[in-house]
Parts: C-alpha cells; structure tokens; sequence
C-alpha cells in the first residue's frame, strides 16, 4: 500500500510549501511513479506534477519548483522531482499523463 499523502512528513512540507508558493494558480498536485504505486524503496525520489493555471515560462517554474527542493532534501534526506505542467495537461493523452491518471495521488 502506498504511504498516506496526508501523513508523509515530505508530503506534507513540500504541499504547503507549493501552496505558498502558487497559491491560487495551483490546481492539483499530484505524486506519481514509484512511491505511488507502493513499490518503492527507502531511498526512493519523490516524483511529483504540479498543475498549474497561468503557464507562460516551464523553465522559470521549474526553477521556482527547485528551489523548494534542497530545504527538503537537507532536512529529511528525500529527493523530490517536481515538474510543473498547465492545469490542462493532466487530460492530454499522453503516456505520461496515462500514467499520471493511473497511478497517481493526489496531495
């Protein structure tokens, strides 16, 4: 069983810190990947989309998105990979976002 994204320390500091940060242009956060479906293992990334409304520069949320990571990191020894995506892209028929749909939890 995957862990419960209402408890997990790492979860829940980098939600609000995501929150803080976007506030209302974010619509829905998601971890994906291997801590998702439960077959992870202790040292295991954090994989996570964050959808957002108003997305005009990937690159510079990216960095935004980054720079909320080493806090974690140096706190908690967790590595989170966070990517940023339009609120739209969580309906593209991709296999990324297959995945996304399948797998995926929301925070």
């Amino acid at each position: 069983m995957p862990g419960d994204t209402t408890t997990d320390p790492v979860l829940t500091r980098f939600r609000t810190a995501v929150r803080d940060l976007y506030s209302d242009r974010l619509t829905r956060v998601v971890r994906y990947g291997s801590r998702a479906r439960g077959d992870h293992h202790p040292d295991s990334d954090y994989d996570i989309a964050v959808f957002l409304n108003d997305l005009p520069n990937r690159a510079i949320e990216m960095r935004r998105l980054a720079e909320i990571e080493p806090g974690i990191l140096f706190d908690t020894e967790a590595v989170i990979n966070a990517l940023p995506f339009p609120a739209a892209a969580d309906r593209e028929q991709t296999g990324f976002m297959n995945e996304i749909r399948q797998d995926g939890l929301d925070l």
